[in-house]
């Protein structure tokens, strides 16, 4: 690692030496042309410096770009035929920058004879222009821009999402909307779906893409024909940069604190470590012995237990770690670049490159309490406890890389991201009691599990869009192709036990019973693949002397995934199990497991079939629709139309009958916007969504999560979900940034699927019968300087977001439960203040989230409900510009309270879900610290 870091070093220090000589004495004002009425680009509109001879043409994005202008302030005229002109005054050009102005314009009057020029200043334009985004959104949605990113101490996506309104984050990276689980998102990279990045269920980890690399995200919470139809929380579309304004190249460099582990001698190492584990990569060392492999098939019926004993002198003895390591800080580098070009003819060519690398330790702490599971809290006796710690080593590798060229009213684009992700876990159990019926003295044990997981995305899409004729016909197509993957070899996990006044010792089961979750080894690899295209065509065209849109289009998707895994227990070769192996005598848990102790003790390697199931998966959707952007009149637009959904899944199992599942749906939707004033909209909306099983829940072997000690198995009888969604929403803009809204919704479930606790810490998944979902939110985002004008409080906005949520279920067994769903939880508060005065190089803020109890788990009848207890999360940031701006400096505190992170059985005697101290037992705890991050960000400028 010290060597990658003096190579960076040497290379960044070497960069910084010879680009100081470069300077730039220009400028350049760029940005878009819309519609004032309906957000929508102008292609072909002109704009120029007034009086002077210097103009460009929007593109096919409605973009412009006028560069090679002198430091100093200009006024900008816009045109377009059938719309009036603008005059934007006082834009100011600074050497070496990038002025950003958008222009809405709004359409002449049919009567008009004379040429009319409306006039502004800079920022009024500015203001108009995100007053015309935020409004004409043609579906309810909500979104977070670069700028807000920026501000924010997010270092990924996940944590941008928190700031969302009606979003939460389960985990850290899986996001919930409305309080409904991640199963209810459909997750969008520049419009293309995202490949799962996990292989139990239907989730997107958004801690893996860096923030740095995202342009804005949206989260459309209303469905239209032309987004796919399998959610009734949202659509999350992450916008990735595009081709830049001008030639930058930016070096970042971040240095992290963690309060529990960072400079402290506590931190556990696994070991031995691949030669490439640096990087994030792992290098073959820990797979699975080909002694194994050739055999795997025949495994269990066909291996005597001989050759099993020589078989598992083949697997490598890395049952070793150090203990008393120091936490160095958390690392951090990014490297990005990007230019265009702008030819004589106008078209342009461009391209984005980033690439990203952290590297850092973190921990947890926490315990577990294992309970009978009855619904009576009298009743409830531990049948388990321990403590249980967490020491991880991370390492993240990642980068984009995209490309686009605009030509006259056309663009292609070429769009990548990747991403790899790599743990190493070292999860430590002591101070372990078992109680079993009438034993007056628990057993008693400690132990430790190493899981290794290596897992990533790429994404890749190709895409264009044409504009044709002079009816401005827009077709816009994609072709796309995405990767997941997970590769977690050679789990190691061992159980100790020590009784009082005796030797330690590890127990041996028999070869028909063995235990990997006790003391054994797994190995899992996870593969999928989806591949994609859709085209579309919008035709504009004039009814009721408005303008009116058709749109029409469809995809074809194909999904594999492939699976493998093999959980190996040591068991007795010689006996019928119950097998004490003293460690004494020489032996301990490092030497216990050579080749020469697996001899001399007569142990081998058995494998679990019931969790040793390989599967493959298939999925092929076709979709079609049709729907219509209508303008009753000056204030009344509705967009409504059909979706076609033809789903065909398949689950073939190793050595198993394959399951096919089919389904075709029809997806009505319908959005109606009626515009009271210019600063306020009345919402209504209607659509029909799916929600289909994944592949991991249809599959029905076992896994064992060593951190939460659940054992996790499918339901091959799985139905999808059908979800009927009604909105209403009420939105006010007070200014450009400002938002007041408030919502309420509605959702039907038919069959919706839900994880439930079957008893014994044993996970399943099942459907309930229906469910109803109703629920409440608002949002507001204001400048303070209402409160005293002309004070500090210019500068202040404040932001809040809130939700509420009442669900009803009826379950499979006849229960009606007045719960949320799964997943669910009852309410979500984010809020936040933004200091950031004008024309300043300082900025503050400080930001706050919430979520209700979420409901985990659901409890087979007679069983008990757990819950996750709410956290309350303070996250800040400082920020300082140097070097005239070139730089920046950036303090950021994250969970400044570490609350603990802790599950509980809801007994629920007083009908409420919220923990009840007296009554309901935690179950689980863990609570990480808080981290502070230091980051040094530079811009370097080039020569014109």
């Amino acid at each position: 690692m010290q060597k990658f870091t003096r190579l960076f070093s040497f290379i960044l220090l070497s960069f910084l030496i010879s680009s100081n000589s470069f300077a730039q004495s220009v400028g350049k004002i760029a940005g878009r042309v819309i519609d004032q009425k309906t957000g929508e680009t102008l292609i072909g509109a002109t704009v120029g410096l007034q009086g002077g001879s210097k103009g460009a043409a929007t593109n096919v994005e409605g973009r412009y770009i006028l560069s090679g202008l002198q430091p100093g302030k200009y006024s900008i005229v816009v045109k377009y035929i059938g719309y009036q002109s603008k005059s934007v005054s006082d834009v100011e050009v600074q050497a070496g920058a990038v002025t950003s102005l958008d222009v809405a314009l709004t359409q002449s009057s049919t009567q008009a004879l004379n040429e009319v020029v409306v006039k502004a200043t800079y920022r009024q334009a500015s203001v108009n222009a995100l007053y015309a985004r935020q409004k004409n959104s043609i579906q309810l949605s909500d979104g977070i821009s670069a700028d807000m990113i920026r501000k924010s101490p997010d270092r990924n996506t996940g944590d941008v999402l928190k700031r969302v309104s009606g979003t939460s984050v389960q985990e850290g990276k899986f996001v919930v909307i409305r309080g409904l689980s991640e199963r209810y998102n459909n997750n969008m990279m520049n419009g293309t779906t995202l490949p799962s990045s996990e292989p139990d269920k239907k989730a997107f980890a958004f801690d893996i893409i860096p923030s740095s690399l995202v342009d804005n995200i949206i989260v459309y919470k209303t469905a239209t024909p032309d987004l796919p139809g399998d959610f009734a929380g949202g659509t999350i579309n992450t916008i990735t940069k595009d081709i830049p304004d001008s030639r930058f190249l930016e070096v970042a460099i971040s240095v992290g604190y963690n309060s529990k582990t960072t400079l402290k001698n506590n931190f556990i190492d696994a070991r031995p470590n691949g030669k490439y584990d640096f990087l994030g990569f792992d290098d073959g060392s820990r797979k699975l012995p080909a002694a194994y492999s050739n055999v795997k098939k025949d495994y269990t019926s066909g291996t005597t237990s001989a050759e099993k004993t020589a078989i598992a002198q083949q697997f490598p003895n890395t049952f070793y770690y150090k203990e008393g390591q120091m936490s160095l800080p958390n690392i951090g580098f990014q490297f990005s670049t990007g230019n265009s070009k702008i030819n004589t003819n106008g078209n342009r060519l461009g391209y984005n490159f980033s690439l990203n690398y952290s590297n850092g330790h973190r921990a947890s702490f926490g315990d577990r309490i294992g309970y009978t599971g009855f619904n009576d809290a009298s009743k409830e006796l531990p049948l388990y406890s321990f403590d249980r710690n967490t020491y991880t080593n991370y390492k993240s590798l990642g980068g984009l890389l995209n490309f686009a060229y605009t030509f006259g009213k056309n663009k292609i684009a070429w769009r990548n991201l990747y991403n790899n992700d790599f743990s190493v876990d070292f999860e430590q159990t002591n101070n372990a009691l078992n109680f079993e019926a009438g034993q007056t003295d628990p057993l008693r044990y400690k132990g430790y599990s190493v899981e290794t997981t290596q897992n990533g995305i790429y994404t890749s899409a190709l895409e264009g869009q044409h504009t044709l004729g002079k009816k401005n016909i827009i077709f816009d197509w994609n072709a796309s192709y995405g990767l997941s993957y997970r590769n977690q070899p050679d789990q190691r996990i061992v159980t100790i036990y020590t009784p009082l006044n005796q030797p330690e010792y590890i127990s041996l089961s028999s070869e028909n019973s063995p235990k990997p979750n006790d003391l054994g080894r797994v190995y899992s690899k996870l593969n999928e693949n989806i591949y994609g295209a859709k085209a579309n065509l919008a035709v504009p065209f004039k009814w009721l002397d408005e303008s009116q849109k058709l749109k029409f289009g469809g995809l074809i998707s194909h999904r594999d995934r492939d699976f493998s895994i093999d959980a190996l227990g040591y068991t007795d070769a010689i006996g019928f199990g119950n097998k004490a192996i003293p460690l004494t005598g020489g032996y301990t848990i490092f030497n216990v497991f050579s080749p020469q102790s697996i001899a001399q003790n007569g142990i081998d390697l058995s494998r679990l079939d019931l969790s040793s199931t390989d599967y493959k998966g298939k999925a092929d959707q076709d979709a079609g629709y049709v729907m219509l952007d209508n303008k009753l009149n000056k204030k009344i637009r509705l967009v409504w139309g059909a979706r076609v959904e033809r789903y065909a899944q398949s689950l073939k199992p190793l050595g198993q009958t394959e399951q096919k599942y089919n389904n075709t749906d029809v997806l009505p939707s319908g959005n109606l916007t009626y515009s009271l004033s210019e600063k306020v909209n009345l919402r209504a909306a209607y659509f029909r969504s799916v929600n289909r099983p994944e592949f991991r829940e249809l599959a029905s072997f076992r896994y064992f999560d060593y951190q939460t000690n659940f054992i996790v198995s499918g339901n091959p009888d799985l139905q999808r979900s059908i979800i009927d969604n009604a909105d209403l929403r009420f939105e006010y803009y007070p200014s450009g940034g400002e938002i007041i809204s408030v919502s309420a919704f509605y959702k039907k479930f038919k069959n919706p699927i839900e994880q439930i606790n079957q008893g014994n810490d044993i996970l399943t998944y099942q459907n309930a019968l229906n469910a109803k979902d109703f629920g409440f939110e608002a949002e507001m985002r204001k400048k303070l300087n209402f409160i005293a004008e002309g004070s500090f409080l210019n500068d202040v906005t404040f932001y809040v977001n809130a939700s509420y949520i009442n669900a009803k279920v009826k379950l499979a067994d006849g229960r009606n439960a007045s719960t949320p769903l799964q997943g669910q939880s009852p309410y979500l508060i984010n809020s936040g203040l933004y200091y950031t005065p004008e024309g300043s190089d300082f900025s503050f803020n400080v930001l706050y989230n919430r979520i209700g109890e979420r409901l985990r788990f659901r409890a087979v009848t007679g069983g008990v409900d757990i819950y996750e207890k709410p956290r309350n999360v303070i996250d800040m940031q400082l920020s300082k510009a140097l070097f005239k701006k070139r730089a920046e400096l950036k303090l950021t505190v994250s969970d400044l309270l570490a609350q603990p992170f802790a599950l509980y059985n809801n007994y629920g005697s007083s009908g409420s879900t919220a923990y009840n101290a007296k009554e309901d037992k935690i179950i689980q705890s863990r609570y990480s610290g808080f981290g502070t991050t230091l980051s040094f960000k530079y811009n370097f400028s080039f020569k014109k």
